[in-house]
């Protein structure tokens, strides 16, 4: 698979992960349980194959972006887990998290456009 078609999933599986996280006004999923669950799968795939590929390449910003979805992940199941009140200081936690994976994501996909293929074959 080469850089630029990993970077397209990657806009995709975020485009994909907003559209199934859509809600009603009660708090419940508006999309098929199976949308979101090929959201999160494509998510996680992109982020492995993202992650091994820039590792040698830019190993600073492939920890912020592994460490970025895995405590956006973190903070999604305690979401879920337990319906948050407003004012409680994990919101905010929550919502930086969020600005902080979609930074991460748009470098990655940034790097992933302008390194070339030989590149990654050249630094294994």
């Amino acid at each position: 698979m080469k850089n630029k078609t990993l970077a397209f999933i990657g806009i995709g599986a975020y485009i994909l992960s907003v559209i199934a996280s859509a809600e009603d006004l009660q708090g419940n999923p508006r999309m098929p349980d199976v949308l979101i669950a090929i959201s999160g799968i494509i998510t996680i795939v992109f982020v492995i194959i993202a992650t091994l590929r820039l590792w040698k390449y830019a190993k600073g910003g492939a920890i912020t972006f592994v460490s970025s979805f895995t405590i956006l992940t973190a903070f999604e199941v305690i979401q879920s887990l337990s319906p948050l009140i407003d004012g409680n200081p994990v919101i905010l936690l929550w919502s930086a998290s969020k600005v902080i994976y979609f930074i991460s994501s748009i470098w990655v996909v940034v790097k992933l456009f302008k390194l070339k293929d030989n590149e990654i074959i050249e630094n294994k």
